[in-house]
């Protein structure tokens, strides 16, 4: 007796993977509200400003497990090239050192309060020392705050009513 010839005939059903390629209406995922509000959060983008690399990462560090998106630089001169140049459009706060070499934290906050396209961007003002008044004059020049260093989760957790 000669052996079968396989069946070209189809198949009678296909593969079950298949069904799950094309998912029901009912199986959509459902995003929580709270997820959605972290992501409305995460669309934030403070520029921190900072001589010290070690100053720097721990904000970037808070700032970033806080959900916001964090541009670092290290001299308010590069901050103010980077803004003048467009190549930051979208920054909510800046978040600067009060003692750098070559332009202060403080000029830095003076110029982006002179400046039409720049002062409503919120500018909070951090330091080591604390001096009653370099603090005085950074807020009446405009500063939305002045933290001590070291800058703690906390103090992140307070200016999130202030980035705009």
């Amino acid at each position: 007796m000669a052996a079968a010839a396989p069946s070209l005939a189809p198949s009678p059903s296909p593969a079950p993977a298949a069904k799950v390629a094309s998912p029901k209406a009912g199986d959509r995922k459902v995003v929580p509200l709270a997820a959605a509000d972290e992501v409305e959060l995460e669309e934030k983008h403070v520029l921190a400003v900072d001589d010290s690399v070690v100053d720097r990462a721990v904000i970037a560090k808070i700032l970033r497990s806080s959900k916001y998106r964090v541009t670092t630089v290290e001299s308010a001169t590069r901050a103010l090239e980077l803004l003048a140049l467009g190549l930051l459009p979208d920054v909510n706060m800046i978040i600067t050192d009060y003692w750098m070499p070559g332009m202060t934290g403080y000029e830095l906050l003076k110029h982006v309060k002179e400046s039409s396209k720049l002062k409503e961007i919120p500018v909070v003002i951090m330091s080591s020392e604390n001096v009653p008044n370099r603090i005085s004059r950074c807020l009446e020049e405009g500063a939305e705050d002045f933290l001590l260093k070291p800058v703690r989760p906390s103090d992140v957790s307070r200016l999130c009513s202030r980035i705009r």
